[in-house]
């Protein structure tokens, strides 16, 4: 029987496992540097630094609410 046989009835040989690719691929292909320049690291900054803010702005109106509810509706 060749391994197309072997493989269809479900005899599997014991390395059916194995990834042969992954043993053979060197080091620097796997594990690629993508440097960027830095107008493009700098937008991302910039960018990271507006949701900051966005994030600050909810949690500032969201505190407001919440001293609002407990304060004013609580009286009444």
């Amino acid at each position: 029987m060749n391994e197309r046989e072997l493989f269809e009835k479900g005899c599997f040989s014991p390395s059916w496992l194995d990834d042969s690719e992954a043993e053979q691929m060197p080091i620097s292909t796997v594990y690629a540097r993508h440097n960027k320049d830095m107008k493009t690291l700098l937008k991302e900054l910039d960018q990271i630094k507006e949701r900051i803010q966005e994030i600050q702005a909810r949690q500032w109106h969201l505190a407001k609410l919440i001293h609002f509810h407990e304060n004013e509706l609580a009286k009444e």
